[in-house]
């Protein structure tokens, strides 16, 4: 009994854990049919500890199978790949977790040096006043869904506002448009950016917006989806937003109102 002992904290994968589970079945069985050896052939209990050790096999084994597929992805390795909808292309794609993490942390670190660089290069003159001089959207792609019905209009607004287009989704062929027309923003974007993109497409028909870190595994290059795919939890627009945006908004402003009107499809 002492060297079957389990170490907990040496158990660190799914599969282990399922091991001593198993370990535990045999030890309890073994302990139920060896207490039987030892009570009169007769009585009551030794019938109750054979049966028990026989019912303890089929519920072990409808165990596993429910963990085997309902939460069978909760059993993989950190390695495991888990789905995801393009926002590009609305196809499912599937992206290791690890790789994940590593390329938000390099992006992460890549627009946090951008912005260092950006505010740094700055005249403070040019701060005093948001409107009094055009951003810089050299660092910040931004992408719109060419299927979008006033795609056209938004182009056109975006250019006038000097914002330019990086890249267009949408397939003409398929003509497969997203379940909600939503504006795609990166949370690490200036708040200034955000404010006047928002201002600049907002009234040309959209169901919300929402704060996405975008996946550059999945191709994921830009910092903007203007009809973007994939869309999961959203914030609903509503005047509430139109009258943020008539001033300069601050960046807790606008997770606010985004926690406060959120809305899932």
């Amino acid at each position: 009994m002492a060297d079957q002992k389990i170490e907990p904290h040496r158990i660190t994968k799914p599969i282990q854990l399922l091991g001593a589970w198993l370990v535990g079945l045999i030890l309890t069985d073994s302990i139920f049919l060896t207490a039987t050896l030892s009570l009169d052939p007769q009585s009551w209990e030794r019938g109750a500890l054979v049966i028990a050790a026989i019912v303890n096999v089929p519920l072990f084994l409808s165990a596993l199978f429910l963990l085997q597929t309902k939460f069978r992805p909760e059993l993989q390795e950190d390695t495991y790949y888990h789905e995801y909808i393009s926002k590009k292309s609305a196809t499912i794609l599937k992206i290791d977790k690890n790789t994940a993490q590593d390329n938000r942390l390099s992006e992460l670190e890549r627009k946090i040096y951008q912005i260092t660089e950006l505010k740094l290069s700055q005249n403070p003159q040019e701060n005093e006043n948001f409107e009094t001089h055009e951003l810089d959207w050299q660092n910040w792609n931004v992408s719109i869904n060419c299927l979008h019905p006033n795609y056209k209009k938004i182009k056109e607004s975006l250019n006038l506002s000097g914002i330019p287009i990086a890249s267009t989704i949408g397939n003409r062929v398929t003509k497969a448009i997203p379940e909600a027309w939503t504006i795609s923003l990166n949370p690490i974007m200036p708040v200034s950016h955000k404010s006047q993109l928002l201002r600049t497409v907002l009234p040309f028909g959209f169901d919300g917006i929402e704060l996405y870190y975008p996946l550059p595994e999945a191709g994921e290059t830009e910092d903007v989806y203007i009809g973007g795919y994939g869309v999961g939890n959203y914030s609903k627009i509503t005047p509430e937003l139109f009258k943020l945006l008539e001033s300069e908004i601050s960046d807790a402003e606008l997770s606010t109102y985004c926690a406060n009107n959120n809305f899932t499809l």
